[in-house]
C-alpha cells in the first residue's frame, strides 16, 4: 500500500510540474511545506502564494530545458507511524528517453490528511533545489551554478 500511495502522488507531481498545472501540484502538497536542499538551509512555504511562486519557478526551469518526464525510482519506503511515510528515491529528469542530469537522491515525508496522503517535506540535492529556484542550471549532466553578469558564479560553491 505505501508504494501505491507514493506512485499516485509521484505521478500527479510529475504531470503537474511538466504540464504547468498548479492546482494538481497544490493537491499533493501539505502546507506548511518544508524544503531541505542538502548543504543549504531549509526553507518553509507557508501560504498558497508562496507555494505557487515556488512551483512556477520550477515549472519554468523544467519547461526551458524541454523536460518531458521526471521518474522517481523508489529505493525504500519507511512507515514512520500510522500517518507518516518516508520515501527515498533516485530522481531522473528526462527529455524524452534521455536523462539530462545524473540521477540524484530525493526524500519525501508524506502525511495522511483527511483528504488523503500529501507531501509535507522534500529533501533533495542542493543543485536540484537551486535549479528549481532558477539559481543553478544543467550542464554536462550535472547541476552547475549560473554565472552572474560579471562572469562569476552566483555564490554556489
Amino acid at each position: 500500500m505505501p508504494g501505491q500511495v507514493f506512485a499516485a502522488l509521484g505521478e500527479t507531481l510529475t504531470q503537474a510540474l511538466v504540464g504547468g498545472d498548479f492546482a494538481a501540484y497544490a493537491s499533493v502538497m501539505s502546507l506548511p511545506l518544508r524544503v531541505i536542499p542538502r548543504g543549504d538551509p531549509a526553507y518553509v512555504l507557508h501560504t498558497e502564494a508562496e507555494l505557487r511562486a515556488d512551483f512556477q519557478l520550477y515549472h519554468d526551469n523544467l519547461k526551458g530545458r524541454g523536460v518531458t518526464d521526471i521518474f522517481r525510482q523508489v529505493v525504500n519506503i519507511t512507515v514512520v507511524d500510522q500517518t507518516h511515510l518516508r520515501v527515498r528515491c533516485k530522481t531522473h529528469i528526462m527529455v524524452r528517453a534521455q536523462r539530462i542530469v545524473d540521477p540524484f537522491e530525493t526524500r519525501f515525508l508524506l502525511v495522511e490528511q483527511p483528504d488523503g496522503w500529501l507531501i509535507s517535506e522534500i529533501e533533495s540535492a542542493r543543485g536540484h533545489i537551486r535549479f528549481s529556484l532558477g539559481l543553478s542550471e544543467i550542464k554536462g549532466g550535472a547541476f552547475t551554478p549560473k554565472l552572474d553578469d560579471a562572469g562569476g558564479d552566483d555564490g554556489e560553491t
